[in-house]
């Protein structure tokens, strides 16, 4: 596994981890994911399975993992109607208490929420870090301008990752956030890093076909390369199935020649 920066800190993370949005658990995914390597787990307070209660897939995370013996981070995030003060401490304890952690790895704020002044939601989790409920601050889906906010609001922690939507074929980020991110050194994790698996058919997919068959290689594993190949920046993709656990952690340990990731880069 190859392993970047969390943020400023000292901490690594790998730059393959697995999320678990729509997690069914039972499965052996993420016990597989530690055992490779793949430690990074990221879930939510509103990932739940098939349309049941909140807080489901936190669960489900702390039964799968439990025993675990290895190298693992938890990620969760806090939904944007709950980022009052007292809020942000109830849902933090209740996310701690069903993931069966004594401290949080990471909390993120899961959107912007612009009817909540992003500086008591950061007073909270600041809160969070110092009774050890918490041990780091990051966010989601934040523009540049979220972004500044929240580090201008922060005074004695570090914002140190920004959940988004990047991947192969949805670069919208490479314009302002991917920048602002590296600049600032916060990582970026990258959810719907296989853009769902929908590429067939879209413009570019010729190419990533190609260079699939040049490296020998899946096309899951050239766009993960690929992304995880930008400074700063980690995937997090999901699956079901154990065996294909595999398949997504080997996207790292090489590198496409720079022929193939010029080609790919034109994709825009």
């Amino acid at each position: 596994m190859e392993y970047l920066p969390l943020g400023p800190t000292a901490q690594r993370v790998p730059k393959i981890g697995f999320g678990t949005a729509r997690f069914h658990g039972g499965a052996g995914v993420l016990r597989r994911a530690v055992e490779l390597g793949a430690g990074f787990i990221d879930t939510a307070e509103s990932y739940n399975a098939w349309g049941d209660e909140p807080g489901v897939a936190e669960t489900l995370v702390a039964e799968e993992l439990g025993g675990v013996t290895g190298e693992v981070v938890v990620a969760t995030k806090i939904s944007p109607e709950n980022l009052r003060f007292d809020d942000v401490i109830r849902h933090a304890l209740a996310s701690r208490e069903r993931l069966r952690v004594p401290s949080i790895d990471l909390y993120q704020v899961h959107a912007p929420n612009p009817a909540i002044p992003i500086a008591e939601t950061m007073r909270a989790l600041e809160r969070l870090v110092d009774e050890g409920v918490i041990r780091r601050i990051g966010v989601s889906n934040f523009d540049v301008e979220d972004l500044q906010a929240a580090q201008d609001a922060l005074r004695t922690q570090p914002l140190v990752a920004n959940q988004v939507r990047y991947n192969l074929f949805d670069r919208e980020v490479e314009a302002r956030v991917l920048p602002y991110c590296q600049e600032h050194r916060i990582t970026v994790s990258a959810h719907t890093p296989l853009a769902l698996g929908r590429f067939t058919g879209r413009p570019g997919a010729g190419v990533l076909a190609l260079v699939a068959r040049e490296t020998n290689r899946t096309a899951a594993q050239i766009m993960l390369n690929w992304l995880v190949g930008h400074a700063g920046v980690m995937a997090i993709p999901k699956t079901d199935r154990a065996e294909r656990v595999d398949e997504l952690v080997a996207s790292v340990g090489w590198t496409l020649d720079p022929a193939q990731r010029a080609a790919l880069d034109g994709l825009t």
